[in-house]
């Protein structure tokens, strides 16, 4: 049996970097992935760093966007999530359980 909680939507532009998109631990709930238009994309999520284990890789066609929502409880980012490749990908938000604001703790 589900329960509802609150999501966050943490939009991103980045591409391969030191610099976590999301620094603390959370739990991917859903993604948007938005292709730049001039051919297939690609983006590669990873925890630790963006070189550390890839836990999604999602493939876009050439001029679209995929929205999709993980199954069951998501894939959890134990430490942090970073991008490990963003190829042909205008941008694309990450879903996941609320990590900041007023009376949250991580």
């Amino acid at each position: 049996m589900a329960f509802k909680s609150d999501i966050q939507a943490t939009r991103s532009t980045a591409a391969a970097g030191a610099a976590a998109i999301i620094a603390p631990p959370v739990r991917l709930r859903g993604i948007i992935i938005a292709s730049d238009g001039t051919g297939a994309g690609l983006l590669e999520l990873t925890t630790t760093s963006n070189t550390g284990d890839t836990l999604f890789i999602g493939d876009v066609p050439s001029g679209d966007v995929i929205n999709f929502s993980f199954p069951e409880d998501g894939i959890v980012f134990p430490k942090g999530i970073f991008c490990k490749t963003k190829t042909k990908v205008t941008a694309y938000t990450l879903l996941t359980d609320k990590y900041s604001g007023k009376g949250l703790t991580v």
